[in-house]
């Protein structure tokens, strides 16, 4: 290692080789050096730039540590929501105020975990009626008319006419093909279905008619409460999604539906 006016220095060909970083992204976060912090140049060798070893080693520290942070990966492992609700979450940030993350490393987004429960807690508190949506699978996945009833939890002759009459909020089919009888088969994404249920809650859409029920509270008489019910009791320092992906392993479905059964189990422990 080279030194100047006593110090250890180290060139830009070095730091590469040291982080397994190339030259374009070191020159470019050199560049940004007033928006990230990257400490000057020493000075030059053989004409070359050269930085302090000490100073650039814990800035690039300070810049890549995510001690206390978590990525998506392990905020799927932690809280147990599906990887395509997490993405369609952040996808839709404008709208649902899902936080920025607090540092980004390569491709990578990472968040407090304070932060992050805080909104997720604070999103899903409003979002009651989504217990009647089943939000299993991806959100670009393209379903049949049919599919988007069951999605909906409605008998898929209550929608039929949708295509050809709207309902308010209704989304445009994402492929129509016509067979060679004339038929049209619609096939719609399921994240638009999705949207759609949120809107027609939203936007004074209502629920469509035979829809309504008589429960006095999300999940009332259904059998999984009671397991609800018994896991808060055993554990009732957990967290509402770490008790939902314990749920949903041990009895099947997902935990984003498990996530929705806790929080009524935690609202009403008893009938």
């Amino acid at each position: 290692m080279a030194t100047l006016d006593g110090r250890r220095v180290l060139t830009r060909k070095e730091l590469a080789a040291k982080h397994e970083l190339s030259i374009s992204h070191l020159e470019t976060l050199y560049r940004d050096r007033e928006s990230n912090g990257h400490p000057e140049a020493a000075g030059t060798i053989d004409r070359e730039l050269v930085w302090e070893a000490s100073a650039w080693n814990r800035w690039h520290k300070g810049l890549t540590g995510v001690k206390g942070l978590e990525s998506r990966e392990d905020l799927l492992e932690r809280t147990g929501a599906g990887r395509s609700t997490l993405e369609l979450l952040w996808k839709e940030r404008s709208s649902n105020g899902h936080p920025e993350p607090e540092k980004v490393v390569g491709n990578t987004m990472y968040w407090s975990p304070k932060t992050w429960d805080a909104w997720y807690d604070s999103y899903r508190a409003g979002q009651a009626w989504r217990t009647d949506v089943d939000f299993s699978g991806n959100a670009d996945d393209l379903i049949s008319l049919s599919d988007a009833a069951r999605v909906l939890h409605m008998e898929p002759t209550s929608i039929t006419k949708y295509p050809v009459r709207p309902p308010k909020h209704w989304p445009a089919p994402a492929e129509e093909t016509t067979t060679d009888k004339g038929f049209i088969k619609r096939k719609y994404r399921r994240g638009d279905i999705w949207k759609y249920a949120e809107l027609r809650e939203r936007g004074g859409g209502g629920r469509p008619a035979g829809t309504t029920t008589s429960r006095r509270f999300p999940y009332d008489g259904d059998p999984r409460l009671a397991q609800a019910r018994a896991a808060v009791a055993a554990a009732p320092g957990s967290s509402a999604a770490q008790l939902a992906g314990q749920l949903a392993q041990e009895h099947g479905g997902t935990a984003g539906t498990w996530s929705h059964i806790v929080r009524s189990a935690r609202q009403h422990p008893e009938d």
